[in-house]
Order: C-alpha cells, then structure tokens, then sequence
C-alpha cells in the first residue's frame, strides 16, 4: 500500500487493544512541519472566505467583523472548499487506521471540523460524537483529530475521560460553545453511570501529532487562558463505509444529501476512504490534485 502518513500505516493490535479499553490513541508526530505550517496557512484563507475551489463548507461559525472575538472557530467540510485540508481530511491511511481501530470493514468521510482557538476565546462543551449521528443507521463514528500546533493544558486542549465510551449515548447537547462549565454535561452523565469522579485525561502532545477517538468518548477543552499560543486542530469523522440515513428525525445539514426514497449515503458527498479489500471512492486523488471530481 502506498502511504503518506507511515506512522499510521504502522498500527498494530496494541494499539487497537489500548484504543479498545481507552476509547482513544495518541499517535505523535504524523505529520512533516511542512505538511503542518500548509494546514496553518488554510485557515485565515478559509475564514476570510477564500475557497480553492469556490465552494462554501457546510458550516461556517465565525465571521471576521460579526462574530465575538473570545469564541472559538469552527468549520465543517473544508475539504469542499481547501484541497490542503481536503489532501488530510481524505487521507487513505487515516481511514486505513480507523477501520484497522474500530474493527469495521471500511470508513467514508462524514464530515471534517475546523477548530482554531486563539489565545483567550472559550470553551466547547464535552460531548460524544455519536450522539450528532441520530440521523445515521448505525448512529457510530470514529474521529482524528490532528494538532496543528503544540497543544497545552492552559490553551485548551482536547480533554477524554478514559474509559467513558462505554457510558450509555446521550442526545445532542445544548449550549456546545462557551458553556459556564464545560464539563457539566459529562459529570451529569457520569453520575447516570455510576462513576463518582470522573477523571480527564489532556492531550498535551507535539503539532502534526494526531488522536483517534471513538464517537462515544466524552470529550470537550477548556478555555484558552494563555496569552499567545494558538489550538489550531482539524478533525476527520468517519462513519462505517456501509451507513444508511437512518427512519429518525435529524440532520438537518447533512440529510440535505439524501436522495428522496434511497437511504444509501451518495460518494459525492461522503466519499469512501478505505475498505478492508482495498476500496476507495474513485475520484479522491484527482479531486485533491486540482479541485475536480471526475466519474469514474
């Protein structure tokens, strides 16, 4: 197999045991910091509406002159819009790593998030990521998440409590940016559990580094209380390569991909990332070339 990230490519079953009964795995140093200041580069261009390809994101919370300056940015399905993102967020070893990791028979691409937290901007709520997936049969997800920078405990880096992905799923949280407190949520949820302190684990690990995490890991970050350090990160979350949109209601972005009467997830949209025999959507590596989707 051709690789672009061989640290990935280098997983093994102790790394799928520890993911198994911690719910996530850090692994360092994926990516060259060359490969990590292009990444950078993406994000004023992206949030200043600049796209390589014209294309909008699905989800754009931030707007320069509009949105309050202490809250984090946040963008989903950059890789629509930045074929640099697009080249991570559609990597096959990502998606050979999380099916290795979750022990299904292939991933597609749900959707990729843009999380920029500048120096003194708030929190983001703990939540699992499967409880956004109601509108998907099965409701699962796995996650990458990449640093693009040095991540510290005082400039909000991602927290997990180990462990938590066993908790029973709860629905979509209220009030996900700038929360009170961040952990609320998960401490409620704890309680309904059965767990008197849960303890979180922070994330404190070298830019171009990455984290898997299953869908069902309580998960948020603090506030960024330092005084110039940057938490730049991009997540990828994947979802079993067979899905199906589910009979439920919700959605209510990404059910606009649905074709009426047919609950298959359509390539176009969710693209194919790996199988364990080998399959990937087509058009991926052209579409990453020069910004063009071509039929097969």
């Amino acid at each position: 197999m051709t690789t672009d990230l061989p640290r990935l490519a280098a997983l093994g079953p102790a790394d799928v045991e520890r993911f198994a009964r911690e719910g996530y795995l850090v692994v360092e140093r994926i990516l060259s910091p060359e490969r990590v200041e292009a990444l950078r580069a993406s994000f004023p261009k992206l949030f200043a509406g600049t796209f390589d390809t014209g294309v909008y994101p699905d989800e754009w919370y931030w707007r320069e002159g509009m949105s309050l300056p202490d809250v984090t940015r946040h963008m989903a399905n950059a890789w629509k819009a930045d074929l640099t993102v697009a080249q991570l967020a559609l990597s096959a070893d990502i998606g050979r790593a999380a099916t290795l990791l979750t022990g299904w028979a292939g991933v597609r691409l749900g959707q990729d998030t843009i999380w920029w937290k500048p120096p003194q901007t708030k929190a983001v709520s703990y939540h699992q990521d499967s409880s956004f997936m109601d509108f998907l049969d099965p409701p699962q997800t796995i996650t990458c998440w990449v640093t693009l920078d040095d991540t510290h405990r005082d400039a909000g880096t991602l927290e997990y409590v180990p462990g938590s992905h066993r908790w029973p799923l709860t629905p979509i949280p209220a009030g996900f940016h700038a929360p009170d407190d961040h952990r609320a949520l998960m401490k409620r949820a704890a309680a309904a559990a059965g767990i008197a302190d849960p303890q979180p684990a922070f994330i404190e690990v070298p830019a171009g580094s990455c984290v898997f995490h299953a869908g069902e890991i309580w998960h948020g970050s603090a506030p960024n209380r330092s005084a110039e350090r940057m938490r730049r990160a991009i997540g990828i979350h994947m979802t079993p390569a067979d899905v199906r949109f589910s009979d439920r209601h919700g959605g209510y972005i990404y059910r606009r991909y649905q074709r009426t009467g047919d609950p298959t997830l359509d390539e176009s949209y969710f693209p194919i990332l790996w199988t364990t025999d080998g399959r990937r959507t087509r058009w991926i590596e052209g579409y990453c070339a020069d910004g063009v989707r071509r039929a097969a």
